[in-house]
């Protein structure tokens, strides 16, 4: 009877540590696909992450780049622009200012721009500069050539030149060596920086 007693504890002892090896690999086999999923997981997640991280780096490579690209861009036109200034400065504005230096050259500027008004009269406004420059015979000619319909007066706000209005003062027209430089200038800095900067 010992023996089978002890039979029988032998095989329930078995069949406990059976279950409980069978109940403990479950639990370690659950524990073990559960680790594995977790580490899929963050695995899945940290190629996620990366791909944005490289996603976002390209971006601002190529924000940057575009950002460099218009900024040498616009400081080379600057530069240009510069460059053309500074040859008109020396070039356009210069003549001009020597241009209407020239008393001679003045006078016959005033007569061809007079010269369609004298049906209607005008007023004729000179730079303060000019009073004692252009002679007497000069003003009394364009006043007689006018008929008494030319008011002639030197005016202290024009730099250099002249300017010319209707009688009834409409408007004004100004002949100033800034204004030819200007004028000139339009014409000529496309042509210079076609010069200097077109292949």
């Amino acid at each position: 009877m010992n023996d089978q007693l002890q039979e029988l504890l032998t095989k329930v002892y078995e069949e406990g540590v059976a279950k409980a090896n069978a109940e403990a690999q479950k639990i370690l086999d659950k524990a073990k696909a559960e680790a594995e999923a977790i580490v899929e997981k963050a695995k899945t997640t940290a190629e996620a992450k990366l791909a944005e991280a490289d996603k976002q780096a390209a971006e601002l490579k190529k924000n940057a780049e575009g950002d460099l690209r218009m900024a040498s861009n616009h400081t080379i036109s600057a530069l240009k622009q510069k460059i053309i200034d500074l040859l008109m400065l020396k070039s356009v504005d210069a003549g001009s200012k020597a241009s209407f230096s020239d008393v001679t050259f003045v006078q016959t500027l005033i007569k061809e721009a007079l010269a369609s008004w004298k049906d209607s009269g005008a007023n004729l406004s000179l730079a303060k500069s000019l009073e004692g420059k252009l002679d007497e015979a000069f003003l009394s000619s364009i006043k007689q050539s006018f008929g008494g319909k030319l008011a002639i007066d030197f005016n202290p706000q024009i730099k250099a030149g002249f300017s010319i209005s209707p009688s009834d003062g409409g408007y004004k027209l100004n002949f100033s060596d800034e204004d030819f430089a200007n004028l000139f200038k339009n014409y000529l800095r496309p042509r210079t920086a076609g010069i200097l900067f077109e292949s």
